[in-house]
């Protein structure tokens, strides 16, 4: 039994490392005198596998280091390369450094102003229509610059891209005019339905709703459950005009211009009916122009 404890103690000792791929476990001086000498033998026939592996390893390793700096000095040759003709294409493009930095000054510009402009309602954004068309053609003008066709700008120029046009589609759906429906239940006041998130998220825009239910509207303070409410969406092209109203009241009405200034724009659209500007008449119908006014 003693004999068979031996064998399976050597057999651990040198045979399982094998298996495991582990390395040698290498002995001192005092653990190497207790080996029998069939053990020593099969210590040196590990430690010569060990450094057959190891001198193997060696030469691999020589090789791949050999072979990954011819590699390393074919990429250098061709980012010389690479690096020359970017030179010689920025002086046949006139491309400096000083140019470079303002191009990039001018996409951070273009990407500042867009952040304030997709925060804009759509009566904002129509009010400063004419502001957003320069920007636009600056950017356009920009973009066509030779510099701006770099691969380092396509980026930032596709984006800018997507954000101008988002803009213009909401500029043209704010021209488009057409009204929703709301029924009025109980509690609800002008203000009140002007607030609600699907109507205009703006308490002060009751007067919106109040001017395009006129005919149904007496008092904008005492409206009835059940009646049906037309909910305008867009900007007019088109005003009927109540008792009371002057080109100027008109005009600085937010879903017209915003602005009394602007009555101008209505009266020279509508000279064929407006003799004096001072004197307009209840259910007269003008155009009301939205080029950019």
């Amino acid at each position: 039994m003693k004999k068979k404890i031996q064998i399976i103690a050597l057999i651990v000792i040198f045979v399982l490392p094998i298996f495991l791929n582990a390395s040698v476990n290498y002995l001192n001086e005092d653990d190497y005198k207790k080996l029998s000498k069939t053990e020593r033998q099969q210590y040196w026939n590990q430690l010569e596998t060990e450094m057959t592996n190891l001198q193997q390893r060696k030469a691999d390793a020589i090789a791949a280091n050999e072979r990954l700096t011819v590699e390393i000095e074919a990429l250098r040759t061709n980012i010389n390369d690479v690096d020359t003709n970017i030179s010689d294409l920025f002086d046949r493009l006139n491309i400096t450094d000083a140019n470079l930095a303002e191009l990039r000054s001018k996409i951070q510009y273009f990407k500042d102003q867009l952040n304030n402009w997709e925060n804009m309602s759509d009566d904002d954004l129509w009010k400063n229509a004419k502001a957003f068309k320069e920007l636009n053609e600056d950017f356009n003008n920009t973009k066509a610059v030779q510099i701006a066709s770099l691969p380092e700008f396509k980026r930032d120029f596709n984006d800018l891209d997507r954000r101008f046009k988002a803009i213009n589609d909401a500029l043209k759906a704010a021209n488009t005019y057409y009204e929703d429906n709301y029924s009025v239940v109980k509690g609800d006041y002008l203000s009140k339905i002007s607030g609600y998130d699907f109507i205009y998220g703006d308490h002060s825009k009751w007067g919106i709703i109040f001017r395009a239910n006129r005919d149904q509207i007496k008092d904008p303070n005492i409206i009835y459950e059940g009646q049906n409410l037309r909910i305008p969406r867009g900007l007019p092209t088109t005003w009927k005009v109540y008792r009371g109203e002057s080109l100027w009241k008109i005009s600085s009405y937010p879903e017209v211009y915003g602005s009394g200034t602007k009555w101008p724009v209505i009266y020279r659209a509508n000279r064929d009916q407006i003799k004096d500007p001072d004197l307009i008449y209840p259910n007269q119908i003008f155009d009301i122009p939205r080029d950019n006014n």
